[in-house]
């Protein structure tokens, strides 16, 4: 009893050994605090990341720096700030199982994506820190206003307004006023989209209304939208009114830059021409390339109503050489952002692949632990039962001399004992194949959710390789290779028809079939009599086939 107590107890240290978690790195209090000031002043802390010598940083803490270059890249254009090293942060926090630094790290790339026009990879981050984000509602808002920007460029309204509406609905929850307002203000400039002027003018108003008086910046933003919904509805006198009230909330020059081209787009409605030309010249040098552009073309236009067509060609001819230049810079930012995203996006396959191969040996390194725990509790019990079958020897020969009564009441002991073994045997052996059915269940309800994750918005499936092989894989570790025997056995068959031949072994439904396939059940079908005919299966279903190999 004791030898059983003790085996127990070091079975139970061997695993709770085993199964411990690494804990949580400790980073640099330096760097740490130039994660806090970052965000009260930007500037300086990302001049001072990008002074940091990484030479002497530990993993942690390089890992944790590249995650503050990541977040500098959101306030800095500094051409030092590569993407390409948030591979290493990202593998670090998955280790750590760090989720909240995970879901802040994938916001950020989804916003630096998004900013670079690379929908598909923002797209991709915003659902892994969406995966992340658990209920952190502040960040369940971010994410939900940056996604609908994505659609808002794909000119999807029906997926942005959805977005939308669930950061308010969030927004509301929270109480958050604020935020409810900055949530109506992007639907309000989804309907400026739609040209639906009047709701965006009403949402605007809304979000006028519950928005704190101390937001002086974004009031003047909103007011500033007012604007120009009251410009686009013809009604210039309300235009004016409203980008008044902005320039009197907001008195930076970038601000003020913008507001002066919308007053002179105003004073042009009101045919103020002269007013419309000094707001337009008005400090125009320090537009960007593509307001400055604007700007010149609109003035070429006034001066031609003018009569004044040397002055319309200057300015015409100025409006061209800023669409020239601002296409040579487009062109240029494209080629180094899919340069680096083509380098990126090796780098991503590699840790992948580094990543499956390291939980591919924790899972060999677990089954092995657990193999040998069985096995050692087998070599125990053999050994308990031989030192019990030795003492019932003993005793038996001591008691020879005993009449046949307790010779038979041994003997019948004896033949209860080897049925009850019996029956724990074929307990055992039951237990296993629930097991086996039990697995089996697993297995479809994991791959269930992967084909569903792979649906458009018409409903149509489009399987990726990797999503393939994610399907063959678990097909292979619950039946015993089936792949590589069906391979061995039929070297025939192609890819595409070993993966068909995977979905029915998992017992698919032609339902399920045809949407993976996009072909009719019919089609299906024809499509198993094709492959019966190629394995010359005969005196049984493809279907039966595939359940006994």
């Amino acid at each position: 009893m004791r030898l059983e107590t003790g085996f127990i107890v070091a079975m139970l240290i061997m695993s709770s050994f085993s199964c411990s978690r690494k804990q949580h790195s400790i980073y640099s209090p330096s760097l740490l605090m130039l994660e806090d000031s970052l965000d009260v002043i930007p500037e300086k802390s990302v001049r001072q990341i990008l002074e940091t010598d990484t030479s002497s940083l530990r993993g942690a803490d390089k890992a944790f720096y590249y995650f503050l270059l990541v977040k500098a890249q959101l306030t800095s254009d500094a051409s030092e700030l590569l993407l390409d090293k948030s591979d290493v942060a990202l593998s670090h926090f998955t280790k750590q199982k760090d989720s909240a630094r995970l879901c802040q790290l994938h916001f950020f790339l989804g916003k630096i994506y998004s900013g670079r026009y690379a929908f598909l990879r923002a797209n991709a981050s915003y659902s892994q820190a969406e995966r992340f984000a658990e209920k952190d509602s502040g960040m369940m808002f971010a994410i939900k206003v940056g996604e609908a920007y994505i659609y808002r460029f794909k000119m999807m309204h029906d997926m942005e307004e959805k977005c939308l509406e669930h950061a308010l609905d969030i927004a509301s929850e929270m109480k958050d006023s604020t935020l409810m307002a900055e949530a109506l203000h992007e639907l309000a400039e989804l309907r400026i989209s739609e040209k639906n002027y009047t709701e965006a003018g009403q949402r605007l108003c809304k979000a006028l209304s519950i928005l704190p008086q101390k937001e002086f910046s974004a009031r003047a933003e909103y007011n500033k939208d007012l604007s120009r919904v009251c410009l686009a509805m013809n009604r210039p006198d309300s235009a004016l009114f409203y980008i008044d009230i902005a320039l009197q909330n907001d008195h930076s020059d970038e601000f003020e830059l913008t507001c002066n081209v919308l007053k002179g787009n105003i004073c042009l409605k009101m045919n103020r021409l002269k007013d419309a030309e000094r707001l337009f010249l008005k400090n125009i040098e320090k537009l960007p390339l593509k307001e400055k552009q604007d700007v010149y073309y609109k003035m070429a236009q006034l001066k031609k109503e003018e009569k004044d067509f040397q002055a319309a060609s200057e300015y015409a001819e100025r409006s061209i050489r800023c669409r020239d230049s601002l296409e040579a810079n487009n062109k240029a930012g494209y080629i180094s952002n899919l340069n680096a995203f083509q380098e990126h996006e090796r780098q991503q396959r590699r840790i992948a692949n580094m990543n499956t191969k390291i939980s591919e040996q924790e899972i060999s390194y677990y089954r092995l632990a657990i193999l040998l725990s069985l096995m050692l509790c087998l070599g125990i019990s053999i050994v308990l039962r031989i030192k019990q079958a030795k003492k019932k020897v003993e005793v038996s020969l001591k008691e020879k001399e005993q009449d046949m009564v307790r010779l038979q009441n041994n003997q019948w002991e004896t033949e209860v004992k080897y049925l009850q073994e019996k029956h724990n045997r074929e307990a055992i052996q039951i237990e296993s194949l629930n097991q086996n059915v039990e697995y089996y269940k697993r297995l479809n309800a994991l791959t269930v959710p992967i084909l569903m994750k792979s649906q458009n918005s018409q409903g149509a499936m489009h399987l990726k390789k990797e999503e393939w092989d994610i399907i063959i894989q678990n097909t292979d570790a619950c039946f015993n290779d089936f792949t590589f025997r069906l391979k061995e056995a039929y070297p025939q068959l192609t890819l595409e028809e070993v993966r068909f031949a995977c979905l029915l072994k998992m017992e698919f439904s032609l339902s399920l079939l045809s949407e993976i396939y996009h072909i009719a059940k019919g089609s299906i079908s024809r499509k198993k009599m094709r492959l019966k005919e190629k394995m010359q299966i005969e005196n049984m279903t493809l279907d039966d086939f595939i359940k006994q190999f």
